[in-house]
């Protein structure tokens, strides 16, 4: 890691909650892992694009204590010299198959963007995995990467009311399947009937680290 990943910033975040800023995804990573290893009962870590949210959103947990977790936790970071901490390696997590009908409205205008032809989008979204860089937005909902995704996507100027859940869709540098039905700016080129969240059992397909196939419905 670069000298500039040395610093984070912590940041209050409510009564039981505190940012911790970071200066790239890379660090987000690195710190999510040592997060995991680290003893912080009481605790959940909500990882970001490059900030991680630590939060004891459980109301069992006095707001006193809840206050102390934090305290206790933050001061640990503070210490924390992120230039130590190793890069994480990229081949872990599991990995997921998810077939995609390419019938999305708004298929023809990300091949555009992304100079390709219909087809050539389609093979190119399928031949390699992409990565779930953290969920957030709506449950189950992860933000998906590829080394080779980098030619960010503007959103909708105009979001759609409702987006049918299963849709798979690109903002920015990310692709990403909602779970649900949601409003949404996501340019859409397709669509899955795989479940992304079971409310009732499973909870999230995804998990930060874990890869995805896409596969194409003919």
């Amino acid at each position: 890691m670069s000298e500039d990943r040395t610093t984070l910033t912590l940041r209050p975040f409510g009564a039981r909650a505190v940012l911790v800023e970071l200066p790239d995804a890379a660090t987000r990573r690195a710190l999510t892992a040592w997060l995991d290893a680290t003893d912080h009962r009481d605790v959940d870590v909500i990882p970001a694009e490059s900030t991680v949210l630590l939060d004891v959103s459980d109301l069992s947990v006095a707001e006193q204590d809840a206050r102390r977790a934090l305290a206790r936790l933050g001061s640990r970071l503070s210490d924390l010299d992120l230039s130590t901490l190793p890069e994480v390696a990229t081949d872990t997590g599991a990995i997921h198959t998810i077939p995609v009908r390419y019938d999305g409205p708004d298929l023809l205008t990300v091949a555009e963007h992304l100079a390709m032809s219909r087809d050539a989008l389609i093979q190119w979204h399928t031949d390699s995995p992409w990565t779930v860089e953290f969920l957030g937005f709506m449950p189950g909902f992860g933000y998906l990467t590829r080394a080779d995704h980098n030619k960010p996507m503007d959103r909708r100027e105009s979001p759609r009311a409702s987006i049918p859940g299963g849709s798979v869709g690109f903002a920015g540098s990310y692709c990403g399947i909602y779970p649900g039905s949601s409003p949404g700016g996501w340019q859409l080129i397709g669509s899955t009937d795989q479940v992304m969240f079971d409310a009732t059992s499973a909870g999230a397909t995804l998990a930060a680290n874990d890869h995805v196939r896409f596969q194409a419905l003919r």
